[in-house]
C-alpha cells in the first residue's frame, strides 16, 4: 500500500476543498438572486409541504445549475493551475512538484 505524503494530502485537500467552497457561495448567491425574483427566501427544503411548485422547481434549478458551475469551473482552474482536482493524476503531479523543489 502506498503511503501517503504531506504534499499529497495538501493537494487532495485542495483538490476537494476549492470546488465545494466555489459551490457553497455560488449557492449562496443563487439565494440572493432567487429571493429578488420571488420576493421570498429560498426554500431550507424545496420538498416541503408549504412550498409551491414553481419555488420548488425554480430553486432547484438555479442553485443547482450555478453551484454545478461554480464547482466545474474551480476543477477547470485547479487544473491550469497544475493541482490535480480528481485525484486521477495526484501520483505524477506530487513527483513532479517533489522534483521542482529539489532542482
Amino acid at each position: 500500500m502506498k503511503r501517503s505524503t504531506p504534499a499529497s494530502l495538501a493537494l487532495i485537500g485542495l483538490g476537494l476543498l476549492i470546488p465545494a467552497v466555489a459551490s457553497r457561495v455560488a449557492r449562496r448567491l443563487a439565494g440572493g438572486g432567487f429571493q429578488a425574483i420571488t420576493r421570498r427566501a429560498p426554500p431550507r427544503n424545496p420538498a416541503a409541504p408549504g412550498v409551491k411548485w414553481q419555488h420548488a422547481i425554480l430553486w432547484t434549478a438555479l442553485s443547482g445549475a450555478l453551484g454545478g458551475l461554480a464547482s466545474m469551473v474551480a476543477r477547470k482552474g485547479l487544473t491550469r493551475a497544475g493541482i490535480p482536482a480528481e485525484g486521477y493524476d495526484l501520483g505524477a503531479k506530487v513527483r513532479s512538484l517533489v522534483l521542482r523543489r529539489r532542482a
